[in-house]
């Protein structure tokens, strides 16, 4: 009875951690090519708007974390440095900082999502039409499918 016990003990712990280095790694296997770094400069040159992610945030831990330079132009996000990898993650315009799960979910319905990061380096993200980016201070990343905080950085001033 013992020896079933231990046996089922430790076939539950190897399910879980293989489900977990699953969520983990898949992201990071399936994720496509980074965008072109001459690519992100050139969006980056363009933007009128910098601000940096950093790994130390209230709301960040050591597996949602961001650490670059993002910039905003009123056409796309742009962002050089490292994410933590993982699944689903978005970016979204908020109009006020915020650097934790509770205050984003407290603004989430005034936010705007501006699309889906795959890659986990740099990143390209094209603002869809209609939004005004001057209408917002804060460019965040969020992993929808696990309500994670991943980074956020102001790259405005309100007012």
């Amino acid at each position: 009875m013992r020896r079933l016990a231990i046996l089922t003990a430790t076939h539950l712990l190897a399910l879980g951690l293989g489900f977990g280095l699953g969520v983990y790694l898949l992201p990071i296997l399936v994720a496509p090519d980074d965008p072109a770094q001459a690519q992100v400069d050139a969006a980056m040159d363009a933007a009128p708007y910098h601000a940096t992610f950093k790994r130390d945030l209230k709301g960040s831990d050591p597996l949602h974390w961001g650490e670059g330079t993002v910039s905003v132009s009123p056409t796309q996000v742009a962002f050089d440095g490292k994410l933590a990898p993982g699944p689903d993650y978005k970016v979204y315009l908020v109009k006020e900082y915020v650097e934790t799960i509770a205050d984003f979910e407290r603004v989430k319905a005034d936010a705007v999502r501006v699309g889906e990061v795959k890659s986990f380096n740099r990143f390209l993200v094209d603002v869809p039409a209609g939004v005004d980016v001057q209408d917002y201070t804060t460019v965040l990343v969020w992993c929808e499918r696990f309500s994670k905080f991943i980074s956020a950085a102001q790259y405005r001033t309100p007012g």
